[in-house]
């Protein structure tokens, strides 16, 4: 066995697992609930089966006469096929497979709803161990189809689904709660994906001989878990509109002096993803493809004659129109004309050919304005000034509450929404920083009550001097939202979010940038762009000010970059996830800009709109070198996806 302490999440004998793809039963598509979603197992809440249509209670039949007894959980794959973790399939004699049972459509154990079905076959990993725990996966082959309802549904499984450090999935089960004793309601609870090393710092004389390339950790160690008869369950995850299978759960760490779960630990999942091609002999399915993105379903509606029926996610311009704050009526009609029918697919709609998105733009992209990146004044720049009042109105500061003129320690960072800032983890993490409390907004020149500008008006050619509301503050939600993966590797994934208690209203100083939620905006990184920060600078007598300062900034490759680097002593660190740009002189930013937004201007229809491409790393503190050496980024357009997946309205 394997060496150290090990709790397979089952009841009575073992355990059991969760889901896949495929959908035969016409008029539904694999991974979407026919009811709106709930989600936002151990101090889990209560689930109800009508969103998790796929989960699957599998029974263990000891013997003649005998009830059917709860073991495990299992996902429904496709008509005949139900996965789940092989240790589930384990029985009284380890050396003949049990008799089992299958009951879809059900939201407590034992209950009369639903629908059972016989087990006509097991497939068992032949790789499976129960000393090591390897391959620890089974399909169960029913002994006959299942009819697909609204509480009774396939999950998806596609070869693209990714383990990726701090993803969120959800379990659905019927294990032990946080009092000891089983569920008798389905539990639901969100847990993130793991970094391997992580997991294995945690318990490392037990996960750091298991774990393998084809399994993963996720959870927490703040008693938010899976446990006892969540076994074989699948953890899911949401992309576009439906949801796709990750892992199944396979065993966590057991107390000590029991066989029940340790709830402070975290959970470790078999990754089905690299079984798909197992999987796919036995069910006779092919998982390369992916719902909603190579499949092109020809529509014809009275706004779109020749259209393309997707998901309303996949549809740029439609998707544009509901992120409006108010609907004209014009466009209400619209939206009713566009609607085609995709598979059982709640919200789909008729799209020109050139405005489909090939990938699903992310759901909570709803919860960014459609207006952002854009200012009301603002001028072309050549090298380093002083940028005007109402030109980058998307600059935060986040403070202290006790900060005074002479110590006022802060990070920047950009307003992204009305109630989030993107900012550097690294420097909200710093230890001079950990009582930052409130984000200020508006800001221009740092302890100037008022901030004003001179203009010439066009009309009457007069200069007009024109002055900006006072900086707004508003107290931030604690703690921060900080990258998973923050500071792995060195530098690296150097993102944070700060929520603010209250939404803000936007104003000519404080509107939000604009972030590449687009495939468009993703895929090409441009070669121009705006650097601002809050620069110190001396104020003719009146001593040192901070002042918000901006800078032309032209892209560099990477060997270039590197070059540089080198050539001045330092380590060349840029990785996959971060790009080179060299400020442009002969004037220079001289004071450290860690979460500074870099941005670049993108004509989106008829207007130019700031849209962040990248957010300031760590850079040479000597002023001189830094006018040589390139800065270099994190590419902000590979981490939206994390935005959007930790922003909630």
């Amino acid at each position: 066995m394997i060496q150290g302490k090990v709790v397979l999440l089952l009841v009575a004998l073992l355990g059991c697992a969760f889901g896949a793809e495929v959908f035969q039963n016409a008029r539904f598509q694999c991974g979407i609930p026919k009811h709106a979603t709930t989600l936002l197992i151990v101090n889990g809440v209560d689930a109800k089966i009508s969103d998790w249509p796929w989960h699957a209670a599998i029974r263990l039949h000891s013997g003649p006469g005998s009830s059917p007894e709860y073991v495990c959980g299992g996902t429904l794959v496709s008509e005949r096929f139900v996965v789940t973790a092989a240790h589930c399939t384990i029985g009284e004699n380890p050396n003949k497979l049990p008799k089992m049972s299958v009951q879809l459509g059900v939201n407590a154990v034992g209950s009369p709803e639903g629908k059972v079905y016989n087990v006509e076959k097991i497939h068992r990993h032949s790789g499976f161990s129960l000393d090591n725990l390897r391959d620890d996966i089974a399909l169960l082959e029913l002994d006959s189809p299942v009819e697909f309802t609204d509480f009774v549904l396939p999950i998806c499984l596609s070869e693209k689904t990714k383990m990726e450090p701090g993803k969120l999935g959800a379990i659905v089960g019927w294990g032990f709660t946080e009092n000891d004793i089983p569920s008798t309601r389905l539990k639901l609870a969100k847990l993130p994906v793991v970094d391997e090393l992580d997991c294995k710092r945690k318990e490392p004389e037990l996960y750091g001989r298991v774990l393998t390339n084809k399994v993963f950790c996720a959870g927490y160690t703040n008693g938010t878990t899976a446990c006892n008869g969540d076994s074989g369950g699948g953890i899911v995850f949401e992309r576009g509109d439906a949801w796709y299978l990750g892992g199944i759960l396979s065993f966590t760490r057991s107390r000590d002096g029991s066989q029940l779960c340790l709830t402070t630990t975290y959970t470790v999942f078999t990754d089905v993803t690299r079984y798909l091609d197992w999987i796919g002999k036995i069910t006779n399915t092919d998982f390369s493809e992916e719902y909603g993105i190579e499949k092109t379903v020809p529509c014809s509606t009275p706004s779109q004659p020749n259209g393309v029926c997707v998901p309303i996610q996949q549809c740029r311009n439609i998707f544009d129109t509901i992120r409006t704050p108010q609907l004209s009526e014009a466009s209400k009609n619209n939206l009713r004309q566009s609607v085609c029918q995709l598979r059982g697919i709640r919200r789909s709609v008729c799209c020109q050919p050139d405005q489909v998105e090939r990938i699903a733009i992310h759901r909570n992209a709803l919860l960014l304005p459609l207006e952002c990146g854009v200012a009301k004044r603002s001028e072309p720049t050549r090298t380093a000034v002083r940028a005007g009042v109402f030109e980058f109105p998307w600059m935060a500061l986040i403070r202290s509450s006790r900060a005074t003129p002479e110590k006022d320690p802060y990070c920047t960072g950009s307003l992204i929404n009305n109630r989030y800032v993107l900012s550097s983890a690294g420097c909200l993490k710093a230890r001079e920083h950990k009582d930052l409390d409130f984000v200020r907004l508006g800001e221009h020149t740092i302890h100037q009550a008022r901030d004003c500008t001179t203009f010439t008006d066009p009309r009457t050619r007069n200069t007009v001097e024109e002055c900006a509301a006072a900086p707004l503050d508003v107290k931030a939600v604690l703690p921060f939202v900080i990258h998973p993966q923050h500071n792995k590797p060195f530098r690296g994934n150097d993102f944070a979010l700060v929520r603010m208690e209250q939404k803000v209203q936007f104003t000519d100083n404080i509107q939000p940038v604009c972030l590449p939620v687009r495939e468009d905006l993703r895929n090409t990184l441009p070669t121009e762009f705006l650097l601002t920060t809050f620069e110190t600078t001396e104020n003719q007598g009146q001593g040192s000010v901070q002042e918000l300062y901006k800078t032309r900034s032209v892209f560099t490759d990477v060997e270039e970059c590197e070059e540089r680097f080198e050539d001045y002593g330092y380590t060349p660190w840029v990785t996959d996830k971060m790009f080179c740009s060299l400020a442009q002189g002969p004037n220079f930013i001289c004071t450290p800009h860690l979460g500074a937004p870099l941005v670049s201007m993108v004509r989106q229809g008829d207007q130019l709109r700031a849209v962040q491409y990248g957010i300031s790393m760590m850079i040479p503190s000597n002023c001189t070198i830094a006018r040589t050496i390139p800065k270099v980024y994190l590419r902000v357009p590979l981490y939206v996806d994390w935005i959007l997946e930790n922003i909630v309205p």
